[in-house]
């Protein structure tokens, strides 16, 4: 008779253990939901064969943890065994208190072979710890944002030898996460393939990690495991301000590591259409000094452009283009503090110069100066609402400085703009997602999943090629609960 006012999972993994012809066992229960603190709880199981014959036993009180104190969780037991191939029973009690749960679980004891090595089951669970773990972590449920996938593998070194690690919402569904997992040798004839994979982005709920073994470039195994990722017990982010109003409650988002280290781009700055407007601002007495500059920041000899815009710079004179292509050539040559510099001088008398809170911002951002490049930003956005060069940075700043639904509706501008943007289309997805993940909205349930589809729409028209976690993210939004 199974009783269930102690809710248990139990689930177990074979490995190659010490003693010759027999399967060593890893048995692992999670005991009740949402414990907070130790508990002492008996537990005693049976394992029986085929044939109902008992072939280990254990019952013993024992001080059970949850996964962190002072994290609700379920507490948790692990015990292990050693028996002969072959399919067998478990059937476990456990008591906290007044409550009794039972459970029976079915027992593969073998352990899969493939290109030429055995293997352990695979091993999941949420660490605490991240880094390189050594040895396998259990459980069903990660809490800590990130899983831990653990498999070993027994038989000679084979150099050719990969293993690769998918998160995916079924056996069968396309991955969402995909890692490589190279192997640490661990004596003559035993291989770790130990990975910790981040799941901050994946939205809570139910899912497999994949473990495909390949030799010479060939899949030849692939292990499975269930998992499920927690829903946040406790709202780490406000919901004031779920209204229309422009009220950002802190809300961090992840931002585009891309668009936070631009490369400044030397050849564009002496393409015809960018010099141009600042053409007509040089004197016919700078002129010469300033097109050799031209010439010498065009052929990357960048200490001689600079030498050559100095001599440009007249003190009683409209300075603003030569201090421009100055800055140009400190950040062409790696120098984008110099950079900034001139180009915060050089926007004196060239406020009207969107080129040059252009070349600012991206230096300020090369610089890690999030706080002046969002000023830098802001200020031209002020200037020139719609251009794209500005909404995107503003937008990943205003992510980085937990400004996140005013992020989200700053992205919503840039891709009026450009709607081709494939990385922004993803980056948008993910942001309504993890804003309502937050307990808040951008404008209304209705409104940001509609945004979401559209851009989720155009992501899968560019082929983008994390449309499985785009695709998990709306399927958050269109079934969140109200």
């Amino acid at each position: 008779l199974v009783a269930s006012a102690l809710p248990l999972r139990v689930a177990s993994f074979a490995l190659q253990g010490p003693e010759s012809g027999k399967v060593q066992l890893l048995i692992h229960a999670d005991v009740g939901t949402d414990y907070s603190a130790s508990k002492v709880v008996s537990v005693g199981y049976v394992i029986t064969d085929r044939d109902g014959r008992l072939v280990d036993n254990r019952a013993a009180d024992m001080r059970l943890l949850p996964v962190m104190t002072g994290v609700p969780s379920a507490l948790q037991y692990t015990a292990g065994a050693s028996l002969p191939p072959g399919e067998y029973t478990l059937k476990l009690a456990a008591v906290e208190g007044d409550r009794v749960g039972t459970v029976e679980h079915v027992i593969h004891a073998a352990l899969p072979s493939a290109g030429g090595l055995t293997l352990s089951e695979l091993m999941v669970g949420g660490p605490i710890d991240v880094g390189e773990l050594l040895t396998p972590t259990i459980g069903y449920q990660v809490t800590f944002g990130t899983v831990h996938g653990y498999v070993e593998a027994y038989g000679p070194k084979q150099d050719d030898v990969t293993m690769e690690y998918e998160v995916a919402a079924s056996a069968d569904a396309p991955a969402l996460v995909n890692v490589d997992v190279p192997p640490r040798q661990a004596g003559d004839a035993r291989m770790i393939f130990s990975r910790t994979i981040p799941i901050h982005q994946i939205p809570p709920g139910k899912y497999i990690l994949r473990a495909i073994l390949s030799s010479a470039g060939r899949s030849v195994a692939t292990l499975t495991r269930a998992f499920e990722i927690a829903a946040p017990k406790v709202l780490l982010t406000s919901a004031d301000g779920l209204g229309d109003t422009s009220t950002d409650a802190e809300l961090y988002l992840p931002v585009d590591d891309k668009t936070m280290t631009p490369i400044f781009a030397a050849d564009a700055a002496v393409d015809d259409e960018t010099i141009a407007p600042f053409r007509t601002r040089v004197s016919a007495t700078i002129k010469p000094a300033f097109d050799q500059g031209v010439s010498m920041l065009a052929g990357g000899e960048y200490t001689k452009a600079e030498a050559a815009f100095k001599k440009a710079i007249e003190p009683e004179g409209d300075a603003t283009a030569p201090l421009a292509f100055l800055a140009a050539s400190f950040a062409a040559g790696g120098h984008d503090r110099e950079a900034a510099s001139a180009w915060q001088t050089a926007l004196v008398d060239g406020s009207d110069f969107s080129q040059i809170y252009h070349w600012l911002g991206e230096a300020l951002l090369r610089n890690h100066d999030f706080g002046e490049a969002r000023a830098i930003y802001e200020e031209a956005v002020g200037k020139w609402p719609a251009d794209p060069r500005f909404t995107k940075p503003l937008a990943m700043l205003y992510g980085t400085f937990g400004r996140g639904r005013e992020a989200v509706r700053t992205l919503e501008r840039y891709l009026d703009e450009k709607r081709d943007d494939r990385e922004a289309c993803y980056y948008a997805v993910q942001w309504y997602y993890t804003v309502h993940a937050g307990g808040a909205v951008v404008h209304n349930r209705a409104e940001d999943l509609k945004r979401a589809k559209e851009y989720a729409d155009e992501y899968a028209r560019a082929r983008g090629p994390q449309l499985a976690l785009v695709k998990q993210w709306v399927d958050y939004l269109e079934n969140e609960k109200r």
